[in-house]
């Protein structure tokens, strides 16, 4: 079955509206659901294996940037401050730069066992925009406030797990400008070191261009019906 056409978008039917928890992280929202077994209204998709067209499609804002389209990996492999930091660092003033910078912070915050303080404290100083509320701005203590179940019982409480782009698929929304842009993104969940077939982590951040960088300013609520049909795949991902 094919999954993506050749612009790059998806076809895979993501059910991010079934089964559905909405966790508070940092004054955000990131939406953590399990494709549920299909009802009779439903058709069955398989988790999507093709690889995306070079060109990445394009979705929103993002149409007519110049450089390569998102990869989900801008940073590197790993998933700490470190690598949101190279990610802020290397993304250029164009949408897709805004896709990767929050591509990867939705990665570096998206995982269980929780990494030191530390960490937390140099992305909330560098990364979080200084337009951001107070607690975006804390994000040591908004990042770690549920405990053992930050997926709130879509991952069991205590059971390791990150996020993967690998499947990954992004969208802009229209109203998004060449310095304010709306990134909506969903990711696999990867838990105790196997990618999910069914679990899936949504999010949507405000990235907003401050002092020659991408930055997280706030959450917003994801559109789920426009993030499933018309989201476009990474052409990397990790």
């Amino acid at each position: 079955m094919r999954m993506h056409t050749k612009s790059g978008r998806s076809r895979w039917p993501y059910v991010i509206g079934s089964a559905l928890v909405v966790v508070a992280v940092a004054g955000g929202l990131v939406y953590t659901a399990n494709q549920p077994t299909p009802e009779p209204t439903q058709s069955a998709a398989p988790t999507p294996t093709a690889t995306a067209p070079a060109d990445g499609g394009s979705s929103g804002a993002g149409d007519g940037d110049e450089g390569a389209a998102p990869t989900g990996c801008l940073g590197g492999q790993e998933r700490n401050a470190a690598m949101v930091l190279a990610a802020q660092s290397a993304a250029p003033h164009t949408t897709y730069g805004a896709i990767e910078v929050a591509a990867s912070f939705h990665r570096f915050l998206w995982q269980y066992p929780y990494l030191p303080v530390s960490e937390y404290s140099t992305v909330g100083s560098e990364v979080i925009a200084e337009t951001a509320t107070d607690v975006w701005k804390d994000l040591p203590a908004s990042a770690q406030a549920a405990g053992d179940n930050p997926s709130q019982g879509v991952v069991a409480a205590g059971t390791p797990f990150y996020t993967s782009t690998a499947n990954g698929l992004w969208r802009v929304t229209e109203d998004s400008t060449s310095d304010r842009v709306t990134v909506e993104l969903v990711a696999g969940y990867v838990i105790e070191g196997a990618l999910s077939p069914t679990e899936v982590a949504v999010i949507g951040l405000v990235m907003v261009w401050q002092n020659d960088a991408w930055h997280v300013e706030s959450g917003v609520q994801v559109d789920q019906d426009k993030l499933a049909a018309g989201g476009t795949r990474y052409t990397g991902g990790c």
